[in-house]
């Protein structure tokens, strides 16, 4: 039996958090898993693993809270924001499309800033 959305979703949130990345590609994530983010058009989990990495270089040692979730049907939204000691990262927005059981669709925003806010 597949797992719901949010179970889905919450098992990626909770692995990434653990920085698990391999075992929520293999858990969560499709083979041909499709990124969108405003510069890229990727596919496969290799466009994860080189999101994850790039994420690490823009915020090294981030704090990462997870400041909405929201669940409906097949589709999944989380806003978040970081800090760290490099860049904040600002208006974080990762959107999800979940089709059995697994991740099909992911698009990426967010924005970096040199200033770190103490809002965090």
């Amino acid at each position: 039996m597949n797992r719901s959305t949010e179970e889905v979703f919450e098992d990626h949130l909770n692995l990434r958090r653990e920085g698990k990345l391999d075992e929520d590609l293999k858990r969560n994530y499709a083979e041909e898993v499709v990124l969108l983010t405003s510069n890229s058009n990727l596919q496969g989990h290799d466009a994860i693993r080189y999101s994850a990495r790039r994420l690490r270089e823009q915020l090294p040692d981030g704090h990462f809270e997870y400041v909405a979730k929201q669940v409906r049907g097949n589709f999944a939204l989380l806003i978040w924001r970081a800090k760290s000691s490099r860049f904040d990262a600002v208006e974080g927005a990762d959107s999800f499309v979940i089709e059995d059981g697994k991740i099909r669709l992911q698009t990426i925003h967010y924005g970096l800033v040199k200033e770190h806010s103490k809002n965090l």
